[in-house]
């Protein structure tokens, strides 16, 4: 039996008494079903005697084995909080079922509310002990989540580089946190531009594996992070209504971080890196203007037609970098890249772009297994073509103000070396729900990492 009690005392002290359990036949007439995207997932019983709530929960027999992610953590935390409940008994003979049910329940307790006067960090506590993998799952995920939700007056460059050097396993982890003038001696000019309107400088950090008797300049994977950690637009600027969720316009940077420090607690068969670019975007005397013609990282000239589009800016000389330095056989990044995205996709799917039919499918396939989802765009030369110019290489962005998000990934893809496998990940839509959703409460919803913490075990 696991034990959870709410930090938040009532005076009604309810208890619920939850019994999880496989069957062959259910009463359907008895029992109401719990079902998701369509299909039932496992059926439940309610009864309610004066303060004692008993919630009995039958799950098929052929999900004993299955990877099918069936929420149950989050429908009890659900209950929990419907009926403020003060003592939760959780009992299931299956340790691994039980396992991933707190794991699901301590995700969804997770709300940020850091500047209220009465802090609780969560709704509920437990002595119970999550397994070593599953609690530095659970660790990574809260930094993500509150790297994400912190305001840009806490989180912006520096500050943020320097949380990553208390979080990471640098036993495990090589890091390297580059200043404005590394940044300069190495010629990342496109994220320098970005950066030039705010007075804060900016900073590139890098992460490698620290895998023993290994003299091999090639990693098996690199990921990299879109780290604009205020994002007004720039010159461009963007309408004043919800300008303030632009706190979080460094998630792609967030999720990288928040991979590496849970690569960093265990060992694996593969070797890794990650490198993150971390800016801001602001209007001032100095700021990088539309019309301004930029030479990238990779020699690449690039006019500037809209500064708003300056994630792909920041990933395009990371990307040249980070695979110059690493030699990766495989390139994954991670962008709040467009909002022509949510157009698309809304907030239930992230976009994906692949060069490789293998590991699109593999991603999608850990997309279903989390319900982190994402759906594959096309890329195609038709649209490549459009970010040409007579003038200058390559232009940030089309004339059109159609398929932005499809030219946004054609401009990374120009970045990417030859016979690279890559994929990149638009989490626009994903990152950040007022609502929440069936796994995470309002807010930040940690989107990213427990999707690539299957990939890799999968694909690898």
């Amino acid at each position: 039996m696991i034990k959870l009690t709410s930090r938040i005392k009532s005076n009604q002290n309810i208890k619920l008494l939850i019994d999880i359990e496989y069957t062959k036949s259910i009463n359907k007439l008895k029992f109401n079903s719990f079902s998701y995207n369509k299909e039932q997932l496992f059926f439940y019983h309610t009864r309610i005697n004066n303060d004692l709530i008993h919630l009995r929960i039958l799950i098929d027999i052929k999900f004993l084995t299955s990877h099918k992610k069936l929420f149950i953590g989050s429908f009890i935390f659900d209950i929990s909080n419907k009926f403020n409940v003060d003592l939760i008994s959780i009992n299931c003979k299956d340790k691994n079922r039980l396992e991933l049910t707190v794991l699901e329940f301590l995700q969804k307790d997770f709300i940020f509310n850091k500047y209220l006067a009465k802090l609780e960090v969560s709704k509920y506590k437990t002595s119970y002990k999550l397994s070593y993998k599953n609690k530095n799952l659970l660790s990574s995920l809260i930094l993500l989540k509150e790297l994400v939700s912190q305001p840009s007056n806490i989180i912006y460059p520096d500050t943020f580089a320097k949380i990553l050097k208390k979080e990471i396993n640098t036993k495990k982890i090589k890091l390297n946190i580059f200043n404005k003038t590394k940044i300069k001696k190495i010629g990342l000019n496109c994220l320098l531009s970005v950066n030039q309107g705010s007075m804060r400088e900016p900073r590139v950090v890098t992460f490698e594996s620290k895998k023993k008797n290994s003299r091999s300049k090639v990693v098996d994977v690199l990921f990299v992070g879109k780290g604009v950690c205020f994002d007004s637009g720039g010159i461009s600027i963007k309408p004043s209504s919800g300008m303030e969720d632009m706190k979080w316009d460094m998630a792609g940077a967030a999720v990288v971080s928040s991979i590496i420090k849970y690569l960093g607690t265990s060992n694996h068969n593969f070797s890794y890196a990650g490198i993150i670019g971390l800016v801001e975007n602001m209007p001032s005397g100095s700021a990088y203007k539309p019309g301004d013609i930029i030479k990238s990282y990779k020699g690449i000239n690039v006019e500037v037609l809209n500064t708003d589009a300056e994630g792909r800016l920041v990933l395009a000389d990371i990307i040249s970098y980070g695979c110059d330095i690493y030699k990766p056989k495989l390139v994954i990044d991670f962008a709040t890249l467009t909002g022509a995205i949510m157009v698309a996709l809304g907030q239930h799917y992230a976009g994906m772009y692949s060069n490789d039919k293998n590991l699109a499918d593999s991603l999608y396939d850990s997309g279903l297994r989390t319900n982190e989802k994402v759906w594959r765009m096309p890329l195609h030369e038709d649209f490549d073509k459009e970010l040409n110019s007579p003038f200058v290489d390559l232009k940030n962005i089309t004339n059109s103000r159609y398929g932005g998000s499809v030219t946004a990934a054609q401009f990374l893809q120009r970045f990417i070396p030859e016979n690279t496998k890559w994929a990149h990940l638009d989490i626009a839509g994903v990152t950040w729900k007022n609502n929440g959703d069936i796994m995470n409460n309002k807010g930040a919803t940690g989107f990213g990492l427990t999707l690539i913490s299957d990939f890799i075990e999968n694909y690898f």
